[in-house]
């Protein structure tokens, strides 16, 4: 569940749906309350105003002892109207107050402080004794009417100061409060479950069912194909699942089809292999009699008799005869390997003496270069000579026209496998390679996976069987042979055989 693409997409969309809910809720709040005390201030500059007023109407009365019953007055019947004062502008005495037992006391500081900058007609929000409360203080300014009863030089008669209560302001803001964070919780709800909706039923219902195609396809059902009619990510998704499905099915009846085919061809080639077995021991035991027959009469003939040479021809012919029934026998019945502490550089060298005529005759020259740190390793001597003749005279036999037969022996530590087919050959292990490079014409692509399969051959003769026979003595021994073009033409012909402790070996 908590792998899924759902989880995942809901996990971020409820962060980021919550802070953006958490933001624009913080904000409403801070925006109504900034309202509400702007309206406050408006309020108490309105009341301030008119009490200004008053305070003039009752001084061109000469009614100034009536300012405390007034003030007294207005306080008491306001619900918000809380102070209402009068002080001096030099030394913040309180003249007149609405409680009597301010005066003769200075002003509070914050008030004396703002008068003195100048903003003593512009409201303002000020704490006092763990409240707060909408303020403003207006001058009262000695206007000539005034002169009568005051000196004339003084600009300022006293600083009236009215003070409103913010106590209802802040239980309105925090009713909207709750109903602002009920309706965010609400509304992040509603769009939680909205967007849970959208996702499973254009993401996660989609998804689920390529599974659920995928586990049928896992199952073996390659019927299984999703609607593709959707035109958005998920349709195109759903065309190349089942462009793929379709491939898969094409491909499982071509190799159902090729596998019926190996199959057939293998039963085939298992008779044939047993009816050449025979008839290669039928053969061999003849071509004996007639190999030693031809002999004899050659023995018994003048070297200046033409017949001479026409029997040794036929000599000829036997032998070749004699080789394809025993590469014929090999294949079809080998022998299992007689594998003894061997010197690899030293088979190599015999292998190579017995090819040394043939690669002479064909203008080949042949180059040597062999590792002598080579360990011995557990083979059969027999049948690794047999191998390397085998590739040799392939080697020579695809080069018509002349040219050089290099070979090289080397060990290849565990290390240097990275470089050396590291997907066919065993890491556990290191490797004796011996490398055959010519330089012929080289292997067409096309016959790079059919060279080792038994009876396949360009040369016009032989029985095709050297290097399959090859192949499958190197497997026995646990090696195995790898064919590559060389970059300047010709093929290189790869054995490797594994390099295994001595006394591990020789107790298997």
């Amino acid at each position: 569940m908590f792998n899924t693409l759902k989880f995942k997409i809901s996990v971020a969309a409820f962060i980021l749906i919550s802070i953006i809910m958490a933001i624009t809720t913080w904000q409403d709040i801070r925006s109504t309350e900034n309202k509400l005390l702007t309206a406050q201030m408006e309020k108490v500059a309105l009341l301030s105003d008119r009490i200004s007023h008053g305070i003039m109407v009752l001084m061109l009365k000469n009614r100034w002892q009536d300012l405390q019953s007034m003030m007294e007055g207005l306080v008491k019947d306001g619900k918000e109207l809380k102070e209402i004062r009068i002080f001096t502008p030099d030394e913040g005495v309180i003249v007149v107050s609405s409680y009597p037992e301010e005066v003769g006391e200075k002003i509070y500081p914050v008030d004396m402080e703002r008068f003195k900058s100048k903003e003593e007609n512009v409201s303002f929000i000020k704490n006092k004794s763990g409240e707060r409360f909408a303020s403003k203080l207006t001058e009262i300014r000695n206007q000539p009417i005034c002169h009568r009863c005051h000196d004339p030089k003084k600009d300022i008669l006293g600083v009236l100061n009215v003070e409103l209560s913010t106590v209802n302001v802040y239980k309105s803001l925090e009713k909207i409060k709750k109903e602002r964070l009920l309706d965010a919780v609400i509304g992040f709800f509603l769009i939680i479950g909205v967007f849970l909706f959208i996702v499973g039923v254009l993401v996660d219902r989609p998804i689920r069912k390529i599974i659920r195609a995928i586990k049928k396809i896992e199952s073996g059902d390659l019927s299984a194909r999703l609607d593709a009619k959707k035109k958005d990510e998920f349709g195109r998704l759903a065309e190349s699942f089942n462009g793929m499905v379709n491939a898969l099915e094409e491909a499982g009846k071509e190799i159902e089809r090729c596998h019926t085919e190996q199959m057939m061809r293998a039963d085939k080639l298992a008779s044939l292999g047993e009816m050449a077995s025979g008839m290669a021991h039928e053969i061999k035991n003849p071509l004996a009699g007639i190999s030693s027959a031809v002999q004899v009469l050659i023995s018994e003939l003048s070297d200046e008799d033409p017949k001479k040479r026409i029997m040794n021809e036929i000599l000829n012919q036997v032998k070749r005869l004699d080789r394809a029934v025993r590469d014929l026998l090999a294949y079809a019945r080998p022998a299992p390997p007689n594998k003894t502490f061997s010197d690899i550089n030293s088979i190599l060298e015999k292998a190579l003496f017995f090819i040394q005529q043939v690669a002479f005759k064909a203008q080949i020259s042949m180059d040597t270069d062999f590792d002598k740190s080579l360990p011995e390793i557990m083979v059969d001597p027999d049948q690794i000579q047999q191998v390397f003749i085998n590739i040799s005279i392939n080697g020579i036999q695809a080069m018509t026209e002349g040219g050089k037969l290099s070979v090289s022996t080397g060990i290849i530590g565990r290390e240097g496998l990275k470089k050396e087919h590291p997907d066919v050959l065993d890491r556990r292990n290191d490797w004796i390679k011996i490398s055959f490079q010519d330089t012929g014409t080289g292997i067409f692509d096309e016959d790079m996976e059919k060279i080792f399969q038994p009876f396949f051959t360009k040369k016009g003769k032989g029985t095709g069987l050297g290097l399959a026979i090859s192949q499958r003595i190197i497997e026995d021994h646990g090696g195995r042979i790898i064919v590559e073009k060389h970059k300047e033409g010709g093929s290189v012909f790869s054995v490797y055989l594994p390099v295994h402790e001595k006394q591990g070996e020789a107790g298997n």
